[in-house]
């Protein structure tokens, strides 16, 4: 009778202890998704983009009330962008004050806003540099920037894409482990090759047996690319000759007519929701001739560091204020395991502030 006793006392006991672990890590879990959701949330680097400031396997820490809390959109479902959701109920934008404004230099995490009918919220995220803010003048001319006609000098560590003429080799992958960087991009089978370098890791390269030439190189006005914003005969820009143009603002109005609807079209129709046609007469909103159009929302311009393979503005456009998450501040750890080729571990990244 007495075993009785105490074995269903200690079945007790043992129970109230697994219900304690039980509602501790409940509650250690719901904390964790309310630090994610309404306050920080990490991002892992999956590219050379951002090189050297980020690097791939970067795990970084976003500050999301830096830049205004972002209330969610898609409220059913797990967090993350590639996590699973319903779609069927989505709750209004609604952003909270920022506790300071986004200035230019700031490195931003933005959900991609070309095209997708996603949420806001469930499209990819994207690590870039604010350059320009609203209202700002942009122009990029031969490489160099400039906003409100002051030339803006890009981080001590951006990447530029080189020419590398070797004596018929290639590069060694001692030298690309050294310097985290991508492999070079086949020109020609006789040794030429295009590489993106830091100004520190170029210089280092000229000095390596049998490079003979290490040269940046610059694509010139007229020498337009197709993948480059905006798609239009118009506009043949390129990634060292863009602009000069005004990042659009809230309640800056603009002229319209047929030579300039390109540079404005995903704006008015995916952005702010209008429909554009144009026709012999000339440009149609929402069904009535324009020659003119004001922004409902404000914009930003943004450049990668790693200037001459970027992911930016240059190639997807003008960063609503709606899709932007927060503000990049540090990185945590760094693993990466997509680049068998350089260091898988970074210890010295640990913790690294994010300038």
């Amino acid at each position: 009778m007495t075993r009785k006793v105490n074995s269903e006392g200690y079945n007790m006991k043992k129970g109230k202890k697994y219900r304690k672990y039980m509602k501790w890590s409940l509650w250690t879990l719901l904390a964790l998704i309310v630090i994610r959701v309404f306050f920080f949330q990490t991002m892992n680097v999956g590219n050379f983009h951002m090189s050297s400031t980020l690097m791939p396997g970067d795990r970084i820490v976003v500050n999301k009330f830096r830049a205004g809390l972002r209330l969610p959109i898609s409220i059913i479902g797990l967090p993350g962008v590639n996590a699973p959701y319903a779609d069927g109920i989505r709750v209004p934008y609604l952003r909270l004050p920022a506790i300071k404004k986004l200035q230019r230099q700031d490195v931003i995490v933005f959900n991609n806003p070309s095209g997708s009918d996603k949420p806001i919220d469930r499209k990819k995220l994207i690590v870039s540099r604010i350059i320009g803010l609203p209202e700002d003048t942009v122009l990029i001319r031969d490489k160099v920037v400039s906003v409100n006609n002051q030339t803006v000098d890009p981080p001590a560590t951006a990447r530029t894409e080189y020419r590398v003429v070797t004596s018929g080799g290639k590069i060694s992958m001692d030298f690309l482990r050294k310097f985290d960087i991508e492999k070079p991009r086949v020109v020609a089978d006789i040794g030429i090759y295009d590489i993106d370098l830091s100004k520190g890791a170029s210089i280092a390269l000229e000095k390596v047996e049998g490079v003979k030439t290490v040269r940046e190189t610059k694509l010139f006005l007229g020498d337009a690319e197709v993948d480059y914003f905006p798609v239009s005969n118009f506009f043949k820009w390129n990634r060292d000759q863009f602009g000069p143009f005004r990042v659009p603002a809230k309640g800056m109005t603009v002229g319209i007519e047929f030579r300039s609807i390109d540079f404005y079209r995903d704006i008015i129709e995916t952005q702010e929701g209008h429909d554009v046609l144009v026709d012999f007469t000339g440009v149609h909103i929402d069904g009535k001739l324009a020659s003119s159009y004001t922004f409902e929302k404000n914009y930003y311009f943004v450049l990668s560091d790693n200037r001459d393979n970027p992911d930016d503005s240059r190639r997807i456009g003008f960063i609503p204020a709606d899709h932007i998450l927060g503000v990049a501040k540090r990185v945590i750890w760094s693993h990466q395991k997509n680049y068998d080729y350089v260091k898988k571990f970074r210890f010295g990244r640990t913790f690294k502030k994010i300038r």
